[in-house]
């Protein structure tokens, strides 16, 4: 083997310390240094964004609330709208008009005649009025929503609607015989 003479390790040096230069600020870098003041601008507009949208949600979600009292209120309103034409219905009936106007002292046509106004003929039977026309009380035609309701509604004058004036109030009204509707005078 060959005597190649091995290398010795050389002790480490300790690396030199660095040094720690700062360059010193000059007077207009000291000037330039962000001051208190914009710090607090900005934190304040965050703060005031957070609170409008805080404000506007609430005030949205009331106005949510307001919309569905409204359409609460509009259902029952349109409940109370069908309730009331069903009934309208139901007094608008032929048979509720008929004996209406028998209370009334309203007395039901008999047969209808023409008259042909071009040849001058009448065609018909003339039968005088006497009462209903089949004399048959009560409801005449089967219908569920008058299986309770009086037929004949009784009238009473309320507080805002005067009552009928009297034959002698009405002015022109002559001839009123018992049991008989009064007419008024006409020339």
């Amino acid at each position: 083997m060959s005597a190649l003479p091995l290398a010795s390790p050389r002790p480490q040096r300790a690396p030199a310390p660095r040094r720690h230069l700062e360059v010193a600020p000059t007077r207009a870098q000291r000037r330039a240094r962000p001051k208190l003041l914009p710090a607090v601008v900005t934190i304040g507009g965050i703060g005031v964004i957070l609170i409008a949208q805080l404000l506007l949600s609430i005030v949205l979600a009331d106005g949510a609330y307001q919309i569905a009292g409204l359409q609460s209120a509009q259902r029952d309103l349109l409940r109370q709208e069908q309730a009331l034409d069903e009934r309208l219905d139901v007094l608008a009936s032929t048979q509720n008009l008929i004996a209406n106007a028998e209370s009334l002292g309203m007395i039901a046509s008999g047969n209808p005649v023409f008259l042909d106004v071009s040849t001058g003929q009448v065609s018909g039977d003339p039968t005088p009025a006497g009462g209903s026309l089949t004399g048959a009380a009560g409801n005449q035609i089967g219908n569920s929503l008058l299986v309770d309701v009086a037929l004949v509604a009784p009238v009473a004058p309320t507080a805002d609607v005067p009552a009928a004036p009297t034959p002698t109030e009405a002015g022109g009204v002559t001839n009123a015989a018992p049991g008989s509707i009064p007419s008024p005078t006409t020339r």
